[in-house]
């Protein structure tokens, strides 16, 4: 997502003057919504998801207050996967990140499919985390 230009969200919801951020959101969330498969990729930071991903997911406010029946419609049944990594006891202090996911996913009719929480902490340090290795490869598997 590095590749994007997006903007905070702003709650335009209560008023009569109100404009969203012309930005690369629209563009992002078409993408979105043509996938079957989503895979929400984040390092942890300081026990949460990334700022730049916390901000996409935000402006999904914006797509419920432009045409909340097409969004959801959108989003409903489609299968979602998880992966965060971080290097402070992952498996444990990143279980409220997958909270988090989980009541978003609820939230708009997502099917939640799985998550990994890896160990890492520069380039390169996850792939000596084999399980959560071998956890993306079953995935792969069933994506083909």
């Amino acid at each position: 997502m590095t590749d994007y230009r997006l903007q905070p969200i702003i709650d335009y919801r209560h008023t009569e003057n109100g404009g969203y951020p012309d930005d690369d959101y629209r563009g992002l969330i078409d993408r979105v919504l043509a996938a079957d498969t989503l895979v929400f990729a984040t390092p942890i930071y300081w026990y949460g998801i990334s700022g730049l991903l916390k901000t996409f997911i935000d402006r999904w406010s914006q797509s419920l207050v432009e045409n909340r029946p097409a969004f959801l419609a959108g989003l409903a049944g489609k299968q979602a996967y998880v992966i965060a990594v971080g290097d402070d006891d992952p498996h444990l202090k990143g279980q409220p990140l997958i909270q988090q996911f989980q009541s978003i996913f609820d939230f708009v009719g997502i099917d939640f499919a799985g998550y990994v929480l890896g160990t890492a902490n520069t380039p390169g340090d996850i792939l000596r985390d084999k399980e959560a290795l071998a956890k993306v490869d079953s995935w792969r598997d069933n994506w083909t």
